[in-house]
């Protein structure tokens, strides 16, 4: 394996995992923006399937709402499927810098959406009108580009959901997403046998940063380290326009 690789992987998944100990999300999207620095796109997401399923397996195991929460939000999560397998296949024809200029408009976006704490309602009955499309929309965003969940989070924000409720909500969906989204990329040969080797030995970044982030947010106000995270990747998301433009 190449040590290079390897190195970048861990501090992805560090920083990632440390993200997600603070605020509950968000591993998959920092940990693709932070390995977009050292390698293309079609490199970089798969290397975060295994992380995907394995911490949002234990974080969605922390709790007893897992049944009702699927049926309450099924005609999201299965959209939300059928929009990673086609953004997946999407990844691999469209040119990838168009394609890593997405990623940093959808890295910008959050952040910004994160950093001004802004939040929108949607009233529970108007659910069935927006969750497929919501799912949809973020499962294409998902096989594109790697960036799991930004408007599944934004819309489960939108509808006020309870911290505990969000966070298995949000695990959830990201878990069941993984599973086409990990078969897709096997079919197209970019899912092999040392991404996969490389994605399992990052679980243990990943839950070492969970663990400090927690330990973070124990001892730091958890909206300085959000905006100082998210100040980060905007830079990043800016970086990766800026290789579509020159």
């Amino acid at each position: 394996m190449d040590p290079t690789l390897i190195a970048a992987a861990a501090v992805a998944f560090t920083v990632a995992g440390m993200v997600k100990g603070v605020v509950g999300l968000g591993l998959p999207l920092t940990a693709v923006a932070v390995l977009t620095i050292a390698m293309g796109l079609r490199e970089a997401v798969p290397l975060i399937i295994v992380p995907v399923l394995i911490t949002n397996a234990w974080q969605m195991s922390q709790g007893g709402m897992l049944v009702p929460i699927f049926k309450r939000f099924w005609t999201m999560i299965v959209p939300l499927g059928v929009g990673a397998w086609l953004g997946t296949m999407l990844l691999f024809v469209i040119d990838e810098t168009l394609v890593g200029a997405l990623l940093g408009v959808v890295i910008i976006v959050y952040s910004l959406v994160n950093i001004f704490a802004l939040r929108f309602r949607i009233p529970e009955a108007h659910e069935p009108w927006y969750s497929p499309g919501v799912g949809l929309l973020s499962g294409l965003l998902t096989g594109l580009t790697g960036s799991v969940g930004g408007p599944v989070a934004i819309y489960f924000q939108a509808l006020g959901l309870d911290r505990e409720t969000f966070l298995q909500a949000v695990s959830l969906a990201f878990f069941l997403t993984a599973l086409p989204w990990g078969g897709t990329l096997i079919a197209e040969g970019a899912l092999t046998l040392e991404a996969a080797a490389i994605g399992t030995a990052a679980l243990l970044p990943s839950f070492a940063g969970m663990w400090i982030g927690r330990r973070i947010g124990e001892k730091l106000s958890q909206e300085v380290f959000s905006k100082g995270v998210f100040g980060f990747l905007i830079l990043i998301g800016a970086n990766l326009i800026r290789r579509a433009i020159v």
